[in-house]
């Protein structure tokens, strides 16, 4: 079997064309989670459910169990569900134990198999990408996170002005997960209105975890040098991702420089704010920060960027020295650093 695009592979289900074995894979657990939600619609029947599911998670499942789950016959329904979660911890013997299974499927099971990393080079996932149904969901693109916003808060019975979407992205980031947790909390904040407005947003929204990033942007945009480089010490210690903070300089750049090219244009206020696609919120905070760089600076500084982003994703160095290059060549004096 081939990789599935996602969105065929809803289609599939919605039709209730079924696949005996899929192997759905990727570091977004949202995604993965909410097709296991699928497949329930799809293949369990109402009055049958406890006969007919089992799900286990491979770092506590005895795989003999979860072979027997996939080999017992449905009852009182056409098929049975077995989920098997985590896959990645299973053990080079457990895999060999579910062979069988995987090279010949048991046709009154749906047997779904996830993984939130996968090495292609074992045996193992070799076999499952050439036997199973496999769908890969990749993260998001960060365009992209304002729709799934506007997505998940519909699938939660709610409406989010284009505001606060935007306000929640720069809050909590893009993790779907994390993304559909705060709009629950959302939810439940603005009760029986449904409606999520910026101010709603701003009251409920922790920044807990997303301050530091928030603040680290806010130091490059400040041009201040030392800040900016004690927050991406921070930011490493919580591990996060070095590709994700590029990604969100380079957003908050790119805010600055269409602030700056709208203001020549004579635009202010809210016109302003809706053409560089600012909450009206923070529109005075990314003028001030726009008014200590030249257009020619910020269009240099989305060039070291896109540098350190390649750098980032091919270079044997650790990425902190890029990153803390990346400061260095932007942020306060015009010395000029270089790793090359």
């Amino acid at each position: 079997m081939a990789l599935i695009d996602a969105q065929k592979f809803y289609k599939d289900l919605e039709k209730g064309q079924l696949a005996p074995l899929y192997f759905l894979f990727g570091e977004e657990p949202y995604l993965l989670n909410q097709s296991v939600e699928r497949f329930k619609y799809a293949v369990l029947t109402e009055g049958a459910v406890d006969f007919n599911y089992s799900l286990f998670y491979a770092s506590d499942a005895d795989v003999n169990v979860v072979r027997d789950a996939v080999e017992t016959l449905p009852m009182m329904a056409a098929r049975r569900l077995i989920i098997l979660k985590e896959a990645q911890e299973l053990t080079d013997k457990e895999w060999a134990e579910l062979e069988t299974l995987i090279e010949t499927p048991v046709d009154s099971s749906v047997f779904v198999i996830l993984a939130s990393r996968v090495d292609k080079r074992k045996k193992q996932i070799r076999l499952l990408l050439d036997k199973a149904d496999c769908v890969e969901f990749k993260k998001p693109y960060e365009n992209q996170i304002p729709s799934w916003i506007n997505y998940i808060a519909q699938s939660l019975g709610l409406t989010i002005s284009n505001d606060a979407i935007q306000l929640l992205h720069k809050l909590v980031g893009h993790h779907l997960t994390e993304i559909e947790s705060e709009l629950k909390k959302l939810g439940d904040f603005v009760g029986g209105n449904r409606r999520i407005e910026m101010a709603d947003v701003a009251q409920a929204v922790s920044r807990s975890k997303e301050e530091n990033v928030f603040d680290f942007t806010k130091a490059i945009g400040e041009n201040d040098r030392v800040k900016a480089l004690e927050h991406l010490v921070h930011l490493l210690d919580q591990g996060q991702n070095e590709i994700g903070i590029i990604s969100l300089v380079a957003r908050h750049v790119r805010i600055l420089l269409t602030l700056k090219r709208g203001a020549e244009e004579g635009l202010h206020g809210a016109k302003l704010a809706h053409y560089a696609q600012v909450p009206p919120y923070f529109l005075e905070s990314y003028l001030d920060q726009s008014r200590l760089w030249t257009m020619k600076k910020l269009e240099q500084t989305l060039v070291v960027l896109s540098e350190t982003d390649k750098a980032l994703k091919s270079s044997p160095l650790s990425s902190h020295i890029w990153l803390e290059n990346m400061v260095l060549k932007t942020c306060g004096s015009n010395s000029s650093y270089s790793l090359s």
